[in-house]
């Protein structure tokens, strides 16, 4: 289990996040939803100890994240980012090998296990074919799946995720929301998304953070939060909020007005 407790986060003068709480319980998916700005990668990096809080602190499994040695953490919390720093041209089964490096022997080889997860969820990911690929020679949506790849071949309890579906096209958004959503509802992860789609938020997350400002505007279930009159107090735009015809769940289209069409 992973929890912030008023979480606030400076660069230098300006408050980037601002007093904020979360808790992510095993088999669940909370999104983070706010504008450009609002302080959602500053507070995913900081629930992984990239940054240090101002003032509040992170537990894991009730234990002070900062007191944790890096090796701990990444056994225990994976982490997708939006843009994976590569400094040695590898190839895809390299890449994902390196989620294993936690779990690595004094020797640092991978074992016989660590290849048979990293095909398996080369699998999962739609990449068996990429295995001998270059990661420098994959479009932007096949290299975001490898990243994807490499978090869950970490087998962390705990997935944290920015933008996990930036250039990823519908089928494959929906493979990889498939995954994270399959790993909570096992009870085998928690899982925190940041996200700009209103949208997939409602369908796959359990509970929605939003966010503005560094300020935590709103948090509850998908229903709770995403409403008009909060999203329109978030993102100033003016929205229409319906059921969505099979699943239930809020579905949130925005209203253009072109000048003259009132």
């Amino acid at each position: 289990m992973l929890e912030a407790k008023n979480i606030t986060v400076n660069y230098g003068p300006r408050e980037a996040v601002a007093d904020v709480s979360l808790r992510a319980e095993p088999g669940e998916i909370i999104a983070i939803i706010g504008p450009n700005g609002a302080g959602k990668s500053t507070l995913l990096r900081t629930l992984n100890a990239s940054l240090r809080a101002t003032r509040g602190e992170v537990l894991l499994d009730g234990m002070p994240l900062q007191s944790l040695a890096r090796r701990a953490i990444a056994r225990r919390i994976a982490v997708v980012a939006q843009e994976a720093e590569l400094r040695f041209p590898v190839t895809v089964m390299q890449f994902v090998l390196g989620g294993r490096y936690a779990w690595s022997s004094a020797w640092g080889w991978e074992t016989d296990r660590d290849v048979e997860i990293a095909r398996g969820i080369l699998g999962e990911t739609e990449l068996e074919s990429f295995a001998t690929r270059l990661m420098s020679e994959l479009s932007g949506g096949e290299r975001q799946r490898a990243v994807l790849a490499r978090a869950l071949a970490t087998e962390a309890k705990v997935l944290l995720l920015d933008e996990p579906t930036a250039n990823l096209d519908l089928a494959h958004q929906a493979t990889m929301l498939r995954l994270v959503r399959g790993r909570c509802d096992k009870r085998e992860s928690a899982a925190v998304v940041v996200t700009h789609d209103v949208n997939l938020a409602a369908e796959f997350s359990d509970r929605v953070l939003l966010l503005k400002n560094g300020q935590e505007i709103a948090a509850g279930t998908p229903r709770q939060v995403l409403n008009a009159q909060l999203l329109r107090t978030v993102f100033g735009l003016e929205v229409i909020v319906d059921a969505h015809p099979i699943t239930g769940a809020p579905r949130i289209t925005p209203v253009h007005v072109m000048p003259g069409k009132l």
